[in-house]
């Protein structure tokens, strides 16, 4: 897509008329025009200063770079699970989700594919019969049928939850993200539409999640939290997210000492 083309979707996609982000950026609406027609071409100041008023992602700021015949201004590279970021950044990460063993943690990218998880969430995954491995859906496990959607007591709540919580992200990545695509295909699912529409009020996910899971004969429950991880100038670590469980109980708490280390 051509410059102008990236603009005016963005534009659109942030709800914004010409004169609405015309004036957040502190330029003409007839300069915003003609840049979204191709009449005038934007200096990487304009592009940057149009870029931050929109609050765009680095990978689509990158992309606007280049449509405009600019080089990326973002570090960026082929990502590859961890082995496609940066030493420093892949061991940190890893260093977190080892130290919150035996307690569960996992770190998934922003089309919520697992990158790592720590022993405490492979030892809980393998209770629920299931084998983790990178590239695996978040998503997918939670919302559609299968092992870890059954042992969740407490489904509908964290369907809800997780949906939401993923949709206000993909609004950030735009509508032609990997996670946007997914999301559109899981509004077509009856239940989670009927879920959406009860609850139409409360618009934004609690920080905090509490998951009620059928372990065996016991119901465990867990207390997660989200953290972004990421840094101002690197396209590869935004978008990382690492989700850590605390038990919520202290029967939950023997069963995560017991199983997870």
């Amino acid at each position: 897509m051509e410059f102008g083309d990236q603009l005016k979707q963005w534009r659109s996609h942030r709800h914004l008329s010409q004169l609405d982000l015309a004036l957040d950026a502190g330029i003409s609406a007839r300069h915003l025009s003609f840049l979204e027609t191709g009449r005038a071409r934007p200096s990487e100041g304009m592009i940057m200063r149009i870029c931050e008023t929109l609050e765009l992602p680095f990978k689509i700021r990158n992309e606007l770079f280049t449509a405009a015949g600019f080089a990326p201004r973002y570090l960026c590279a082929e990502r590859e699970g961890l082995a496609g970021l940066p030493p420093l950044i892949r061991d940190t990460l890893q260093m977190i989700l080892e130290r919150h063993a035996p307690w569960p943690a996992v770190a998934f990218d922003a089309d919520h594919n697992i990158l790592a998880a720590n022993a405490g969430f492979m030892a809980l995954a393998d209770a629920l019969g299931i084998s983790i491995a990178p590239g695996m859906n978040i998503l997918a496990l939670v919302l559609e049928p299968g092992p870890v959607r059954a042992a969740i007591a407490n489904w509908p709540e964290v369907a809800l939850l997780f949906f939401k919580r993923a949709r206000n992200e993909a609004r950030l990545y735009g509508p032609r993200s990997e996670l946007a695509k997914r999301i559109a295909s899981y509004e077509d699912d009856a239940e989670l539409a009927a879920l959406l529409r009860s609850n139409e009020s409360e618009r934004d996910p609690p920080p905090v999640i509490t998951v009620q899971l059928r372990l065996g004969e016991a119901v465990t429950s867990w207390i997660t939290t989200l953290t972004a991880f990421g840094s101002a100038q690197e396209v590869l670590t935004e978008g990382i997210f690492i989700e850590q469980y605390f038990p919520a109980d202290d029967a939950t708490r023997a069963i995560a000492d017991s199983t997870g280390r």
